[in-house]
């Protein structure tokens, strides 16, 4: 399957602003609400639209204290260890990687005692050979909503 420029017009919309109305990006895009509502549900069924989020303020929450977790997990125990630590609430970000380190955390923490227990109960993981927690000082950039500023038409086959 093929985005087209409408397509891709509409998902820039959305990208900016998840709330804006069909009627809104209808008049923008100077197209029908019609055209709108049905592209958006092709998007939908496509799997290109998995949902709309909202991008919460981390320091307004209380949520003070970023960190980057690398691990080395030895074993066949990857997958399992990485859905395990999916589900905890002060983890945003999994990913399994290449390199020198199997995977990396992306974690946020309201303090310091957070942040000790959750390595407790990483180092408690006997399939976790080796950590390396990082604290993050300063974020320069931060932004999920650049894939599509400089598209055309995106080729999204399977």
């Amino acid at each position: 399957m093929v985005l087209d420029d409408l397509d891709t017009e509409i998902l820039k919309l959305l990208e900016n602003d998840a709330r804006i109305s069909y009627r809104n990006i209808s008049e923008k895009l100077d197209i029908s609400v019609g055209t709108v509502h049905n592209r958006i549900d092709k998007l939908k069924k496509q799997g290109i639209i998995k949902g709309y989020l909202l991008h919460l303020d981390d320091q307004k929450l209380n949520y003070t204290l970023k960190a980057v977790i690398s691990l080395v997990i030895k074993g066949t125990k990857l997958k399992d260890i990485l859905s395990k630590f999916s589900e905890f609430p002060q983890v945003t970000s999994v990913y399994s990687i290449s390199g020198s380190v199997s995977a990396v955390l992306i974690c946020r923490f309201q303090n310091m005692e957070d942040f000790r227990d959750f390595t407790n109960i990483l180092n408690e993981e006997e399939s976790i050979q080796q950590m390396e927690t990082n604290i993050v000082l300063d974020v320069y950039k931060e932004d999920f909503h650049h894939l599509l500023s400089n598209s055309r038409s995106i080729d999204t086959e399977e």
